[in-house]
């Protein structure tokens, strides 16, 4: 990977409290949250495997911290947090539900460096206040409206299901009056808080109508469509799929970044609920070339019914959290097996 650009991502849940107590959100009971001293620690960890691979294989990184929750907004230390890591030479990115962005906290966020704030939003106003509870979806709005107003690059990030596939043409004109840089799609995945939505994912079908519908809205407007589903990715691919033994694209788990959650454990991605390690206990160089689950995730030749012999494989693999998902419904801890909603397969 000799000079290879290497764009690596570490999506941290600084805590899985949350403001709102809405129907996938809320969680009860007492989290046991890494303190500021841990997580320094933890991000020194880390910035020691990223200096390593730079000196030693010649690579051109270009790492960020990515902080969510739950609420990042309810640790009294983020912005602490935040300047460890900018002093640390690394990008910020922050993912929030937007209702405790008041000016006061756009302009912190702004003084701060942070790179962009990627905003949920479920729908429009009756999905999102019925998923989240009333009045949530105008705090949020308002907490955009700041953002943007302050200079900050703010997104908005939204997961389909039937609930609010059929809003996508409004929420990309809300997405342009709002005047955020990009609204991104992305597909449930039932598990975790998503379960109880599990009826309401798409089936193969409405993703590949979805997303080939997606692409008008590429062509025109001011504000960026995307998607970070590798699905989506390929719907609109063309010309030749490169042949490559490691993966070049598509699913990022375990090739371009991990998840560490509020207590250290470390997992592929944020919905694949798989630890691998805890931050805490572990060297982050040494678990990123070692774990047997990390390491297979990269190997072509372990995919099973159909991802192992597809020509998209270098630049999808499905998304491995749904793939894991749907295997744990039918009592299989299966994350290497077919994407049940890939309509290529």
């Amino acid at each position: 990977m000799k000079g290879t650009p290497y764009d690596f991502f570490v999506q941290w849940h600084l805590t899985e409290r949350c403001n709102l107590r809405c129907r996938h959100c809320y969680q009860s009971g007492a989290v046991s949250e890494m303190s500021y001293q841990e997580i320094c620690g933890a991000i020194d960890n880390v910035k020691s495997a990223f200096k390593s691979w730079v000196t030693e294989y010649d690579m051109q990184m270009s790492p960020s911290f990515h902080f969510t929750g739950g609420e990042p907004f309810l640790r009294k230390d983020l912005f602490e947090i935040i300047g460890y890591v900018r002093d640390c030479g690394f990008s910020v990115s922050l993912m929030s539900n937007g209702t405790l962005i008041d000016i006061d906290m756009a302009r912190r966020i702004k003084e701060a460096g942070v790179a962009d704030v990627q905003i949920s939003l479920d729908g429009l106003e009756i999905t999102h206040d019925n998923l989240r509870g009333r009045g949530s979806f105008s705090r949020t709005l308002k907490g955009i409206r700041n953002l943007v107003a302050e200079g900050v690059e703010a997104n908005i990030n939204l997961t389909v299901s039937r609930l609010n596939m059929g809003e996508t043409g409004e929420l990309v004109c809300l997405a342009e009056e709002l005047g955020v840089g990009a609204i991104a799609f992305s597909r449930l995945v039932p598990t975790g808080r998503g379960k109880g939505l599990s009826s309401e994912a798409l089936s193969r079908e409405e993703v590949a109508r979805f997303y080939d519908g997606l692409q008008k809205f590429k062509k025109k407007g001011k504000v960026v469509v995307t998607s970070r589903d590798p699905l989506a990715a390929i719907s609109g691919m063309e010309g030749d799929i490169p042949q490559t033994e490691m993966p070049v694209g598509g699913c990022a788990a375990g090739i371009f970044g991990v998840t560490i959650t509020a207590n250290g454990t470390i997992m592929p991605c944020r919905r694949m609920d798989l630890s691998v390690g805890n931050i805490k206990e572990v060297s982050f160089r040494e678990l990123w070339v070692e774990s047997p689950v990390l390491w297979s995730l990269r190997k072509q030749e372990v995919y099973h019914n159909g991802c192992e012999s597809c020509r998209y494989w270098s630049v999808c693999r499905g998304c491995r959290a749904i793939a894991l998902a749907y295997a744990r419904a039918s009592g299989d801890e299966d994350y290497l097996g077919p994407d049940p909603q890939c309509p290529y397969r």
